[in-house]
């Protein structure tokens, strides 16, 4: 109910707050018009699930309200596990009991700095900034922030981590060594189109064509609260169809035949999810089995095999495709790498490489200079 107050218009109203519960709010207007247009922005606003803003409201509660009703059920579950953690474990005891408004550039920039110090990775860091920068975005948003003082700090550059990938002659000695490995297929599309541990894991037969020659990534295998389950893949671009070399559409069909007679000795205990990759009973497989029976491997092979990971099979693949000339964005699509710079950026040793190669080539457009042979400069015809 509208009332006239020491020359304003006033009305008071219930608005919903961060942790669920709701507070009388009052609007003020020059005009009736003015304050019945205030009180229905924040009915709406109620409505849609926004918190009002208010001068009590700390990052800690703006924190929790963002991760459960932005970030839940928008993201992965490894994403939102992630964000949770730097949320609780860095932002709310540094940063939690300033007021959201009151939070400057100068707080987050000390954070920074002190999670440096502390010895805390600088992509770690840059992970903790972008999830404060993330939340501070949606504050805006929702209209509680008129400006994101994350936006204002900047954080050091990390380093990209190491491409340990394997040479041909490498990648050829480890199947090699794998020849009689049960997870001989594995490593080898692994290497041959570069799939992830999880895709390659979440890989059903109704998604692979060997007559046609291509597999679709469409589910992946992750771990959630301790469990194993299946998952969308990590991007828009990670749900793709790769053509299949022959090597790999050999693997497969050697791999299908034998997982047909581990199903006939397992019956009818045979627990079947139609994975391409499972136990010796048709369940999924751990991906720390798969760590370990890949470092079993490694271990066993000849001295001309490193130990890395099994991640950096995917590097084998994509670094021997750029080095035979294969366009960089066909690599991307291949790898289905969100956007091209992902792609550059990883395998920057190998590109440059293949710009110095290509600058070499432009000696084959030209004419070698005419040599030199009494030093006065170049022979430019007969001596006078």
């Amino acid at each position: 109910m509208f009332q006239r107050k020491d020359g304003r218009w006033v009305c008071e109203t219930y608005v919903l707050l961060p942790d669920g519960g709701r507070s009388r709010r009052t609007v003020y207007g020059r005009t009736r018009a003015e304050a019945n247009e205030k009180l229905t922005a924040l009915a709406r606003q109620s409505q849609a699930g926004v918190p009002a803003a208010s001068g009590r409201m700390t990052l800690e509660d703006y924190l929790s309200f963002w991760l459960i009703d932005v970030v839940h059920g928008s993201v992965r579950p490894s994403t939102y596990r992630a964000y949770e953690m730097f949320v609780q474990v860095h932002l709310v005891p540094a940063l939690g009991r300033h007021r959201l408004e009151r939070l400057s550039a100068a707080d987050v920039r000390r954070l920074v700095n002190a999670k440096l110090a502390s010895g805390l990775s600088v992509g770690s860091v840059r992970k903790m900034h972008a999830v404060l920068r993330a939340a501070l975005e949606q504050a805006m948003r929702d209209d509680l922030l008129v400006r994101n003082v994350a936006r204002l700090v900047r954080v050091p550059t990390a380093r990209p981590p190491e491409v340990q990938a394997y040479s041909p002659a490498e990648a050829r000695e480890l199947l090699t060594a794998a020849n009689e490995d049960r997870l001989y297929t594995l490593w080898a599309v692994a290497m041959g189109i570069g799939l992830r541990k999880g895709e390659a894991l979440g890989l059903r037969w109704s998604d692979v064509s060997l007559e046609a020659g291509w597999l679709r990534v469409r589910q992946t295998l992750a771990r959630e609260n301790g469990g194993l389950v299946f998952a969308e893949p990590k991007t828009a671009r990670s749900r793709r169809t790769v053509p299949l070399p022959s090597v790999c559409v050999a693997a497969l069909r050697h791999h299908r035949d034998r997982q047909d007679l581990e199903r006939s000795a397992a019956e009818p205990y045979w627990d079947d999810h139609g994975l391409v990759f499972c136990s010796t009973i048709g369940s999924p497989i751990d991906p720390d089995n798969v760590n370990r029976a890949f470092d079993k491997l490694c271990a066993t092979a000849t001295a001309g095999v490193r130990r890395v990971r099994v991640h950096d099979l995917r590097h084998t693949c994509a670094t021997l495709l750029l080095a035979q000339g294969v366009p960089a964005r066909v690599v991307m699509e291949i790898l289905g790498h969100s956007q091209i710079s992902v792609t550059l950026n990883t395998y920057t040793h190998v590109v440059s490489e293949l710009q110095q190669e290509a600058m070499n080539r432009i000696d084959d457009v030209f004419d070698p200079p005419p040599v030199d042979d009494d030093g006065d400069g170049p022979d430019t015809g007969p001596d006078d």
